[in-house]
């Protein structure tokens, strides 16, 4: 991992961290969707898809996460001012930075920069 990626949550600062378990749970609760797709769709994957990318991020950290308290923390993240595409880009950047996908590629970030992973919070 190159370096921590942090959301704010209620509050308290949260680590994402992601590891190839963390993908292939992600990847079965997806039913087999692979992780590079939905990370270059995260709009058009659903609300489900990025509670489970949040969820595997958060995992590791906070032992007995559910899918249903991370579906609370992301309706709090919004209350408080975030949107689903400044979560969806906070996702990118730590999976970006785990690499678990591989070393960073030029594709990537222009995707990022071009705003269709939305911009970090």
């Amino acid at each position: 991992m190159t370096g921590p990626v942090y959301l704010t949550i209620g509050g308290k600062e949260r680590k994402l961290r992601y590891d190839i378990n963390a993908a292939a749970d992600m990847e079965e609760l997806m039913g087999g969707k692979s992780l590079l797709y939905v990370l270059s769709n995260p709009m058009a994957a659903g609300f489900s898809a990025i509670r489970i990318l949040l969820w595997g991020g958060l995992k590791q950290a906070e032992k007995g996460l559910t899918l249903q308290r991370v579906g609370l923390m992301m309706q709090e993240y919004m209350e408080s001012g975030g949107s689903v595409e400044s979560l969806a880009a906070k996702i990118g950047d730590a999976v970006r930075k785990s690499k678990i996908m591989g070393e960073e590629t030029e594709t990537v970030e222009e995707t990022q920069e071009s705003g269709d992973l939305g911009n970090g919070q």
